[in-house]
């Protein structure tokens, strides 16, 4: 008789759906995920997109005003930084993203809009707009 009231008292809180007590609390703000998430880029138009790696490496692409998974939503986006807006009690209220990218792309994605702006191909002269 001693053993099953053991055996139910270990098990009550399996029954009553508590959490187990050696785990860390459950956080509703999603701290850990945010850390990992890596801000591209920005397509910009008449929306802009921000591309953003989530934790579980896929890719996203959120407008303002979009409301995530985890319960923040897009404040402010542009080429250079994404802001998002935690709710509640969440710290810190408000997450930020540079963009982050390799100084190699930045050159070569620089030196693509430079040709294009310049409309004069690469015949042109060294003094002359799009010139070497």
């Amino acid at each position: 008789m001693m053993r099953v009231k053991c055996g139910v008292l270990l098990l009550l809180p399996l029954l009553l759906g508590l959490r187990d007590p050696f785990q860390p609390p459950t956080s509703r703000c999603p701290d850990a995920a945010l850390r990992q998430w890596r801000y591209v880029g920005a397509v910009l138009g008449k929306v802009p997109v921000a591309i953003v790696r989530d934790e579980t490496s896929r890719w996203l692409r959120l407008k303002r005003g979009d409301t995530l998974a985890q319960g923040g939503q897009v404040r402010a986006l542009d080429e250079k930084e994404l802001v998002i807006d935690m709710p509640g009690a969440c710290e810190p209220p408000q997450w930020r993203w540079q963009r982050q990218g390799k100084r190699q792309d930045e050159n070569r994605d620089r030196g693509i809009t430079a040709d294009r702006q310049s409309g004069a191909g690469r015949g042109a002269s060294p003094g002359e707009s799009g010139g070497g």
